[in-house]
């Protein structure tokens, strides 16, 4: 540095910006490398990377009060099962935090399911402690107590060298040991349907009716509405990961490709459709892909979490997971949704309570959502809240959270 303040003031005025610019700019690269390296990859996705999901779609057939009989199976090309009166449909979930969205699940397939099998963890997949949302909510759920069959499963930090993935992986296999020690009390001759799917892909009532119905072989996926933070934003039609197993001895719980065939339009994925911000922030530290925070804890602020769930952006910041740049170019500047045709009877039924999962749920004004929670929050939501400014009294946070002043609602909670 000294011999270049030796040089001739022009060299200077070039040469020494420039240094101190590309100082600044491997600076920047260090502190980003695991979001460059993301951008680089989303950004270049489409040239080579394809979509894995199944290829082949069949088309569903289905208007208000259709019967479930041999013309509705003809339609898909399948015949009326043998039987169909023994059979059994067993659905089986991972419980997280989403107490809402199991709420509507359960409501939605009451009259289909027989059993719904639920596995929770006092721990999320990356190790960290978390509240047993259901255990400590079963009174809400308290009229399918009859068909829950549930498991607390024990949940510790992450050993060394091992990964979310792997704890998600061992979980799995634990709802496969439930589902095989019930099944095998069954009579031989009932068959069981298993749903296998997030909690947040919820099938309609009227596909496991479908299903239920007609032989349509071993196992089947599911195409569902694709929605991001409530059913305001829909981002396509790609989700494909729920399926439906005819059970045997050799299946097990997953959430993969099992086959190559697909039912269209067989229900719904919200994806980070919450009702408090403290869940979002849970669910981005807490699952298998938490890695996308990166080390930018600015990601997890409140005031930035609101913003961008009521614009229908990113909550990484990150593109869109898209394989053509027609959905990416799509995905990244998304229309509001103005419809609430054709989603679930019990969300409708109950629009005062869910108002945050409808289009135009996402308030405008701090005050008057700040109201609404006043109204509806529960002590679990209380002490969410709280819990995200240790340093203020309890007090001094519910104040500011139901007035909508200074640090109010809208930094806090995804509006009711």
């Amino acid at each position: 540095m000294a011999s270049l303040l030796r040089r001739p003031l022009q060299f200077r005025i070039i040469v020494i910006p420039a240094f101190l610019a590309t100082i600044a700019l491997l600076h920047f690269a260090i502190s980003n490398t695991y979001q460059i390296k993301n951008a680089i990859s989303y950004a270049t996705r489409p040239l080579w990377d394809e979509a894995n999901g199944p290829k082949e779609i069949i088309s569903h057939y289905y208007a208000e009060g259709m019967r479930m009989d041999s013309h509705a199976c003809q339609l898909h090309g399948w015949k009326e099962r043998k039987g169909k009166e023994n059979i059994r449909v067993m659905d089986a979930i991972l419980m997280s935090s989403e107490l809402d969205l199991l709420e509507i699940r359960m409501n939605e397939l009451d009259s289909v399911v027989d059993k719904f099998f639920i596995i929770e963890s006092n721990a999320t997949f990356t190790g960290l402690p978390k509240e047993t949302y259901f255990a400590n909510n079963r009174a809400r759920f308290s009229k399918f107590d009859n068909k829950i069959v549930y498991k607390l499963l024990p949940g510790y930090p992450l050993r060394p060298g091992q990964s979310a993935w792997d704890v998600e992986a061992l979980t799995r296999d634990a709802m496969t040991a439930m589902l095989r020690e019930h099944i095998r009390e069954l009579p031989s001759d009932t068959p069981a349907l298993v749903i296998m799917s997030d909690i947040d892909e919820i099938p309609s009532k009227h596909t496991i009716d479908l299903l239920k119905t007609c032989g349509f072989g071993d196992s089947i996926h599911l195409q569902l509405r694709n929605f991001l933070y409530s059913f305001e934003w829909q981002l396509d039609m790609a989700s494909w990961r729920a399926s439906v197993h005819l059970w045997r001895p050799n299946v097990y719980y997953r959430h993969s490709k099992s086959g190559n065939r697909m039912l269209a339009d067989s229900g719904w994925h919200c994806s980070y459709c919450f009702r408090t911000i403290p869940e979002y922030i849970v669910k981005m530290k807490g699952f298998s892909h938490s890695d996308r925070i990166g080390g930018n804890m600015r990601l997890l602020d409140p005031r930035r979490i609101q913003e961008t769930i009521c614009r229908g952006k990113d909550i990484f910041g990150m593109l869109p997971e898209a394989y053509s740049y027609k959905d990416m170019l799509s995905q990244m500047s998304l229309d509001p949704m103005t419809s609430a045709v054709g989603l679930p009877r019990f969300l409708i039924d109950n629009a005062a309570r869910f108002r945050f999962l409808l289009p135009g749920g996402c308030c405008a004004t701090s005050r008057k959502c700040g109201l609404a929670a006043q109204a509806a929050a529960s002590a679990s939501e209380k002490k969410q809240v709280f819990s995200l400014f240790p340093s203020r009294s309890d007090a001094d946070v519910w104040t500011l959270w139901t007035t909508g002043t200074g640090v109010g609602i809208r930094d806090i909670v995804h509006p009711f």
